[in-house]
């Protein structure tokens, strides 16, 4: 059971991906949370506040996936378990995956917002140290690290837009068997 504040980051969420940001108004996520307008003022000084811990959640959740992987016994192990990590974050967690990935109201608060640029740079980078690990290893082709975690996190990003738009249907063993073999894929042309 959700506390209050869990409540409201809640229904805000979902408001936001259905509404976008210019959508959201603390009545609409008043209603769905349950309470009244003014219960989310004890909470959040205001609707930008609101956007912003939505976001800050999104990020921490994510990295709550990714930086485990970091306890791989090698560089290919912490790529792999990354790999493994977005599926499951966005297979676990797709209301949020939906918004730090999908939406480009997000986007653009990101470019506005410091704090959550930080957050949204930190996760780039564990990906970008990973490539970095992994070629310094001999395990990649010697390339640009940046490029490289780029073309990883575009194929899983791409794979998961697929997936979210129906344009290919399956149960979650089946698809996670093609997103292992996609990732794969790419590994081996990428591979020293």
């Amino acid at each position: 059971m959700l506390d209050t504040k869990g409540k409201i980051l809640s229904a805000a969420c979902d408001i936001y991906l259905e509404h976008g940001s210019k959508g959201m108004s603390m009545r609409k996520v008043a209603s769905k949370a349950g309470i009244t307008p003014t219960a989310i003022y004890r909470h959040y000084d205001s609707k930008e506040a609101l956007h912003h811990q939505v976001l800050m959640d999104g990020f921490r959740k994510f990295g709550s996936y990714l930086y485990p992987t970091i306890a791989g016994a090698s560089p290919l192990e912490q790529l792999n378990q990354a790999a493994d990590a977005f599926f499951r974050f966005a297979t676990e967690q797709t209301r949020y995956y939906e918004l730090l990935f999908l939406t480009m109201d997000s986007t653009n608060e990101i470019k506005v917002d410091k704090v959550l640029q930080r957050e949204a740079l930190a996760t780039y980078q564990f990906i970008i140290n990973s490539v970095k690990a992994c070629m310094s290893a001999g395990i990649l082709k010697d390339d640009n690290p940046e490029e490289v975690a780029m073309l990883l996190l575009s194929a899983c990003n791409g794979f998961f837009g697929l997936y979210v738009s129906k344009k290919f249907e399956g149960t979650q063993q089946e698809m996670k068997a093609k997103y292992d073999r996609i990732y794969q894929r790419i590994l081996r042309g990428l591979a020293a």
